[in-house]
């Protein structure tokens, strides 16, 4: 340019060489940097009657699609979740594009794509929960996971098609890699749950290899956690001096139970059996905590609820308070080290270790919470065993039972 670097300028330069080379209405997006005069030049292109932007055309704002990465279902669910709601002006680029050799983009292009991004959002959102850090969520990993394989199944089963059968096989052949069975901390996780315990896992997990379709001996696996659980109840019982026992009852959290977890009620009214006393006090605990039915609170918090019932339980309260306190995953902490490398870099090389550990945890903080707010995860932590599972996914599976 010749003339003043003026944002009239720069405006007029740059639809003249739109016009020079046909690019007027092919306007995509436009990447500047922080120059006053390219603001002021971008305010006098909008003006311009004779460029058309493409996404003001279909009434879309400007949007930084994310990239796939094989490795990650995330990945993808993200760049889905973008790429769909861009669709109308992708497709009619790409076309427009590939006009000389016929290959298009279709509606059927596009609802496989809506089926693949379905299936992974419940896999998105489960990975938020496991990744969020500042509520327990151990607990809710069986839980979790059951959802992602009830809507692999049931998308399976709605999309008998090739294309998307193929894809959700491979899917189940890779969950059953790392999810044919728990580590035990899961389950006792879940055990600790007043709403879920003993029955109520053996159900849960009765359902989940039934969705899996595969042969697992859960009666086997759920006592041997069991007998961890009892084992830890000794060794802590050793340390820990029993409280003199009080009574807690609460309004019910859960309402009407669904089926699944229905089925782990005792039969009775709910009171306490005087047959689970034993000669260790720890052994009582466990016994008494096992066989009696609990009236939560509407509002529930797992660990709010341990602590109210600590002196009635003492040790289980113990362990329950030392279990939720583990990740469900390792996602937070490996995010930790990847902030950690792009906070110091060989351009930010002489920042402190003050400094260093206060922009990874206020960058780790922040994020955490609105990935929390986002997806709501306080609601599912409070909520997780509400009647969406059972309706959603296992209604029709044990209505007969009910």
């Amino acid at each position: 340019m010749e003339e003043a670097h003026n944002g009239f300028n720069i405006k007029s330069s740059l639809v003249s060489c739109c016009k020079n080379f046909h690019l007027v209405d092919k306007l995509f997006s436009i990447s500047l940097d922080n120059a006053t005069a390219n603001t002021s030049a971008m305010q006098f292109l909008k003006e311009d009657p004779s460029i058309k932007l493409v996404l003001e055309e279909y009434g879309l704002r400007k949007k930084v699609i994310a990239l796939d990465t094989p490795t990650r279902w995330n990945s993808t669910y993200k760049l889905l979740h973008d790429a769909i709601a861009y669709r109308d002006v992708l497709t009619d680029m790409y076309n427009e594009s590939r006009a000389t050799d016929g290959q298009f983009i279709t509606n059927d292009h596009w609802s496989l794509a809506k089926i693949v991004h379905d299936v992974l959002e419940t896999f998105d959102n489960a990975t938020h929960i496991f990744s969020y850090v500042y509520e327990p969520n151990i607990h809710m990993v069986i839980l979790e996971c059951i959802k992602i394989i009830c809507t692999i199944k049931q998308t399976s089963l709605a999309n008998p098609g090739a294309p998307v059968k193929r894809l959700l096989d491979n899917m189940k052949v890779k969950w059953c890699a790392y999810f044919t069975e728990f580590p035990p901390i899961y389950a006792i996780a879940a055990i600790l749950d007043p709403g879920v315990k003993l029955k109520g896992l053996t159900n849960l997990l009765t359902f989940y290899y039934q969705q899996l379709d595969v042969q697992f001996d859960v009666p086997y696996y759920v006592n041997n956690c069991k007998r961890i659980l009892e084992r830890l109840c000794e060794d802590y019982g050793a340390v820990i001096q029993p409280q003199p026992v009080g009574s807690s009852m609460g309004t019910s959290r859960f309402g009407i139970l669904g089926p699944i977890l229905k089925k782990s009620r005792p039969d009775g009214s709910g009171s306490s059996s005087s047959s689970s006393s034993s000669s260790s006090s720890s052994n009582i605990g466990i016994g008494e905590y096992l066989t009696y039915q609990f009236e939560t609170e509407e509002n529930f918090h797992i660990i709010q609820w341990w602590k109210n019932h600590s002196s009635k339980f003492p040790v289980l309260a113990r362990i329950a308070k030392d279990i939720l306190a583990n990740p469900a995953s390792t996602i937070a902490s490996e995010s930790a080290f990847s902030a950690g490398r792009r906070v110091l870099d060989e351009k930010r090389s002489r920042l402190s270790f003050e400094s260093i550990e206060m922009c990874v945890l206020y960058a780790s903080q922040d994020k955490n919470h609105e990935d929390g707010v986002r997806n709501g995860v306080g609601v599912v932590l409070d909520e997780r065993l509400s009647q969406e599972i059972i309706e959603t996914y296992c209604k029709s599976e044990w209505e007969g039972d009910c």
